[in-house]
């Protein structure tokens, strides 16, 4: 088995773009109060088997969903395109964004994306606007184009308009990014987690880092032959002339040595900008630089389970607020006005005379 190791060579080039956009957007994002420590960072990463969820994808789902086909809404939107925005090219944004606000339907915005692909910057820019005012379903509509848009500058667009810190359906957005078996998007939706101050998908971004890629080719994909060629001569060819004769040798070839076929291999691709994020954002929540783990998928493990997680779990301790005691259950007051109490006395003491002016008088 042949090993081959891949590296981008352009890692420093994207490097540099992820920290611009980073500080950048740091400049000019949305945020938002503080939310509650993610439960996928209470929870240890468990040995075997998958890496749970952060948040459950079925959150992305509309309410109410109109069951029409994804074919349907691409028709919608082509013809929405052709017939009111291309005939009103120049218009202003306020009017573009009156003709967005019909289109409220979830399940129809990745359709109205593609059908706005070759359009200007500006009429691109007014459907994110759109998507922004539509609650958390649009802002997870914008990290959908965040990941998976071809133009850097899309790219940035939609990021910058995606409050911080990111609510569940970006977190869900975002680790189906993760998933994904493209290294492309897998590498936006790293840069993106750290755009957006996700902190739940720091499980899934730990073994997002480095994938090992099966060769899916049949047949042999290269050989190797190490050996010596020796020449003997396999036949003769006899040739007659006038009162001679001779015979015309035919030479062969003979090979001895090794060959080696390379059937099968294995691509180890490295996702530096799902790395850099990583450690970036672990590095600011744990107040301790994680660059140290390297590329070691397992140190990071063994550090998220016995490290971190406590740490977390420290931090929503101390954010609980101490539950009041329960105050004693009070009495139900009798209605009506309230009566007269009588003075209590002790034992052997005579009735007091209910007029004490009568009795002095009769003495």
């Amino acid at each position: 088995m042949c090993v081959a190791i891949v590296w981008n060579m352009k890692a420093p080039t994207l490097i540099r773009i992820a920290i611009v956009g980073v500080l950048y957007f740091s400049a000019t994002a949305n945020t938002a109060p503080p939310r509650a420590i993610a439960p996928s960072l209470l929870r240890t990463i468990p040995s075997t088997g998958g890496i749970p969820f952060a948040v459950d994808p079925a959150i992305l789902a509309p309410a109410n969903p109109t069951g029409t086909s994804a074919q349907s809404y691409q028709r919608s939107a082509e013809d929405f395109v052709r017939t009111k925005i291309e005939l009103r090219r120049g218009a202003a944004k306020s009017q573009t964004l009156q003709l967005f606000s019909q289109w409220r339907d979830a399940e129809s915005w990745q359709s109205l994306w593609t059908a706005l692909k070759g359009q200007k910057d500006d009429v691109r820019l007014a459907w994110m606007d759109h998507l922004a005012n539509q609650g958390p379903l649009g802002e997870a509509s914008l990290a959908w184009i965040a990941i998976r848009a071809d133009e850097l500058a899309m790219r940035h667009e939609a990021s910058r308009r995606i409050t911080r810190p990111a609510c569940d359906e970006v977190v869900a957005m975002i680790e189906l990014g993760l998933r994904d078996d493209r290294h492309l998007v897998v590498n936006y939706a790293g840069l993106l987690a750290g755009k957006v101050d996700a902190f739940a998908v720091i499980p899934s971004l730990i073994f997002a880092q480095v994938s090992a890629d099966e060769n899916k080719t049949k047949g042999d994909l290269a050989w190797i032959a190490i050996g010596t060629t020796t020449n003997y001569i396999a036949n003769v060819v006899p040739v007659v002339g006038d009162r001679a004769g001779a015979f015309q040798p035919v030479l062969g070839t003979l090979q001895t040595g090794v060959l080696m076929r390379v059937q099968d291999a294995m691509v180890y691709t490295y996702r530096t900008d799902v790395h850099q994020s990583l450690v970036a954002m672990t590095t600011r929540d744990f107040g301790q630089s994680t660059a140290d783990h390297g590329w070691d998928m397992k140190h990071w493990w063994v550090w998220f389970n016995t490290e971190y997680v406590p740490f977390k779990q420290a931090q929503a301790a101390a954010q609980d607020p101490p539950t009041p005691p329960t105050p004693p259950a009070q009495s139900t007051p009798p209605l009506g006005p309230p009566q007269p109490t009588r003075p209590e006395r002790s034992a052997g003491t005579a009735n007091p005379p209910a007029n004490p002016t009568a009795k002095s008088s009769a003495r």
